[in-house]
């Protein structure tokens, strides 16, 4: 194989190898965006469930007050 062959069979192979680093980097960053909304949504998961938390154990408080109200009137 002459000089030139090898010449230009080098240069589609750069050029190749630069068009798949490209869309590696795209890649990449579609990715660190789809890591990031979902490391987002899971944090307003975990809010949503410790203020629903919150209000249940309120929830279950609250009833047994009102009880232990009513059995001190009976007394």
């Amino acid at each position: 194989m002459d000089d030139n062959k090898v010449a230009v069979l080098l240069e589609d192979l750069r050029a190749q190898f630069r068009t798949f680093g490209e869309k590696l980097d795209t890649l990449e960053e579609k990715m660190d965006k789809g890591i990031l909304e979902v490391k987002n949504e899971i944090s307003d998961l975990k809010m949503e469930n410790r203020h629903e938390h919150i209000q249940l154990r309120q929830m279950i408080k609250e009833p047994d007050q009102e009880v232990q109200v009513e059995i001190k009137r009976v007394k």
